[in-house]
């Protein structure tokens, strides 16, 4: 599957985008642990299987 397809699918982009911003605050401090990281990646694992 190319990955123009995946670029289109709007909830696999904010998924990723929450994990961007969850990791962004990690490191930055703001979190003292990054809460649902786990999720996050199991969300954004099972939307790929899905979309293929």
């Amino acid at each position: 599957m190319s990955a123009m397809k995946y670029l289109n699918d709007r909830v696999l982009l904010v998924l990723v985008g929450l994990l961007g911003v969850t990791l962004t605050a990690f490191f930055l401090g703001v979190l003292p642990y990054p809460f649902g990281i786990l999720i996050l990646l199991v969300f954004i694992v099972s939307r790929v299987l899905y979309r293929r």
